[in-house]
């Protein structure tokens, strides 16, 4: 037993060490109010993260005695429970002896701090400021306090005291930049990797913001300028009005103004700090990308291993195509040939953004759902890391939604009525539900805390007799959609999330005008308290229910008393190209290999095959949910095939083929169950 014990180890350890991806790398995707339909401006975090406490916690507004002290919290440490705090919300109390976020030192406090809606970052205040997070590369890494270093703020701490004290776009990004100058910023992640962070911002005033900011510069020996502001390096632009912009885990702001306030912020001593660091010679424009971040072609994101320079640039090109198909932006691996941000060929909802998280990149070259690594079910997801990795390194694409994203968050704002919205597990396969911010200042932060406030990754149970958190109802789905992705994504999945996100937008409008009725501002936080509190239990339940159906009707491989055929059993065997690709025949006992193909299998529906054969520089526009609309056939078809497959299997290969071909041809190039 021992012996076991030990290889357990071994092997356990061995994982720890092929880790080989981003563990906690982010998108966010910020939308200035002129880009918008409706004039909110937007922004936004899908906190793709291996381990984190991904519970939706209500914070409360608190005035505070002079003298009084905040207490800062480790940010490295993100699992179940990230904080063990009962005086910042009631959801922070955790079992005694629990692992948690270590005490590093305390600043002093202000009068009066804010309500905020807080996940694994802040998200969004009682006033409308809403905050997005992404992890970058930086050339001035700092160590954290407890971790060697004497910086004492991350990233995640920064966002929540910017939550706490301000209720503007300009004062976040103030309160963080003067935060890190005199306490000191260090990454979450070690080294270069994480040596910088990005922090997308807007205000109720409709402003939208970047931020960016590095580790310090530590004054030489009988130095004494800018005292005090040494702890960090930072810079913010603007976004400009109509456009888009994308942070993907590397720094986008370029060329930085110093004159031009209205569009810049910046930390007062950059140019003379950058310089006296040795990265900056003085000489022409000052480029926040080119000086402060080694370049993502030729940096090792993972020590050890090869550039994967498309693991950003492809989530900016792929939002970037759906926002302005008309620049016909080409695809690069370089981030200088990407823009800070992109105007709109048409103004956007938040429904729209949303859909582009849930994007991978359908409809073009890079469909994740076509090739070798999607396997026979044509699943866009990809299993990071491993010792596979280690021993054949390589780059596949990335999408903004991957199996490792414990939440997406829009925050919409610049709205009389602003409103983070907040999507469990990965955005793809889910639905985004309201957390209003009168209900933080008038609704006491009432939502349903049983489906979006309590739970862990840690502890799952079918037998508790309730239901378990939102976040377990996305995930199982998610993870059961590996059985057959492509069918059961466009047959029920995809469909569901769709439908429900309308009902759940509407639900919303609804609530939002029944509240500008109310009397007072008390009656309207309540108003809108009880209708997001209904619409996040209704959201958990209709979840649960498509998985309990999803179980029966995706049992053993088959496709089992679908809606179409409730007393038939269909067999979906193997995809008819994925047994051509993989060179099925009659020897097909032995061990079959295969190595990468430029041409398509002939067998695979017309439709992706010309999606392949589509070049880089020619790609256009496609809507990853027009597709698959357009390539649904209808439920006499499914049926036909159903019934034919009960009646027919033993017609041989060459008959299945012509079966193929003929549905393909008649219904759009996809068949939804292959006999």
């Amino acid at each position: 037993m021992a012996a076991c014990h030990l290889k357990a180890l071994l092997w356990v350890g061995g994982l720890l060490l092929a880790k080989g991806f981003d563990v906690d790398g982010c998108t966010s995707i910020i939308v200035s109010s002129g880009a918008t339909v409706d004039g909110s401006a937007i922004t936004s975090h899908a906190n793709d993260c291996v381990d984190c406490d991904w519970r939706m916690v209500y914070v409360a507004a608190r005035d505070h005695p002079a003298g009084a002290m905040r207490t800062v919290y480790s940010g490295t440490w993100s699992q179940y429970p990230r904080l063990v705090d009962p005086s910042r919300s009631s959801q922070y109390t955790a079992p005694p002896g629990t692992k948690t976020a270590d005490a590093l030192g305390s600043i002093p406090e202000v009068p009066h701090t804010y309500a905020l809606w807080e996940a694994s970052y802040g998200l969004m205040n009682e006033h409308g400021l809403g905050l997005g997070e992404s992890t970058c590369p930086g050339f001035i890494p700092k160590m954290c306090i407890g971790s060697g270093g004497t910086a004492l703020f991350t990233v995640g701490n920064l966002m929540a005291v910017a939550l706490e004290r301000c209720k503007t776009a300009r004062c976040a990004i103030q309160t963080m930049g003067e935060l890190g100058m005199k306490y000191g910023y260090c990454g979450e992640d070690a080294g270069l990797t994480g040596g910088g962070e990005a922090v997308t911002v807007v205000d109720k005033a409709g402003e939208s913001w970047v931020f960016h900011i590095t580790g310090g510069v530590d004054a030489p020996a009988g130095v004494s300028s800018f005292a005090g502001k040494r702890g960090a390096l930072w810079v913010a632009q603007r976004v400009p009005d109509g456009h888009v912009a994308v942070v993907a885990n590397s720094f986008i702001i370029k060329e930085v103004d110093l004159t031009d306030t209205e569009n810049f912020m910046v930390h007062p001593g950059l140019l003379e700090l950058t310089k006296e660091h040795g990265i900056y010679d003085g000489n022409g424009p000052f480029n926040w990308q080119k000086i402060m971040a080694p370049d993502l072609a030729t940096f090792r994101y993972f020590p050890g291993q090869a550039p994967i320079p498309m693991y950003s640039t492809l989530r900016i090109w792929g939002v970037y195509r759906h926002a302005a198909p008309s620049n016909r932006l080409h695809p690069s691996a370089h981030m200088e040939d990407y823009p800070f941000s992109i105007q709109v060929d048409k103004n956007v909802t938040h429904l729209d953004v949303m859909n582009w998280f849930r994007d991978h990149y359908e409809g073009t070259e890079f469909d994740m759902t076509l090739g070798a690594l999607a396997g026979p079910w044509q699943s866009p997801n990809r299993m990071e890391g491993g010792l596979g990795g280690r021993a054949v390194p390589g780059q596949f694409t990335r999408s903004s939604s991957i199996p490792r994203t414990s939440y997406t968050v829009l925050m919409q704002t610049g709205i009389p009525q602003p409103v983070a919205w907040f999507s469990a597990d990965q955005s793809a396969s889910s639905v985004f539900v309201p957390f209003f911010t009168d209900v933080l200042a008038h609704g006491d932060g009432k939502f349903d805390v049983d489906a979006y406030g309590v739970g862990s990754m840690k502890s799952f149970s079918f037998t508790s007799g309730k239901l378990q958190p939102a976040w377990w109802a996305f995930d199982f789905v998610a993870n059961y959609m590996e059985i057959n992705y492509k069918n059961m994504s466009e047959t029920f999945v995809y469909p569901k999330v769709q439908k429900l996100q309308k009902e759940v937008n509407e639900e919303a409008q609804l609530a939002v005008k029944a509240a500008r009725r109310a009397a007072t501002p008390e009656e309207s936080g309540k108003v809108l308290a009880l209708a997001q509190t209904k619409t996040q239990r209704r959201v958990l339940t209709e979840w649960w229910s498509l998985a309990e159906m999803l179980v029966v009707t995706y049992n053993d491989g088959f496709f089992n008393f679908g809606p179409w055929m409730p007393n038939g059993v269909g067999a979906i065997g193997y995809p008819a190209f994925w047994l051509e690709m993989i060179g099925y025949s009659q020897e097909s006992y032995y061990p079959t290999w295969f190595s990468r193909n430029a041409t398509p299998p002939s067998l695979l529906p017309a439709a992706e095959r010309a999606v392949l054969r589509v070049e880089a520089t020619t790609v256009e526009e496609s809507s990853a949910f027009d597709f698959l609309t357009n390539c649904l056939p209808s439920h006499r078809v499914v049926l036909a095939l159903l019934i034919g497959v009960a009646g027919g299997y033993k017609l041989g290969i060459q008959a299945a083929i012509s079966a193929q071909k003929a549905a393909e041809a008649k219904n759009g190039g996809y068949v939804k169950i292959d006999p």
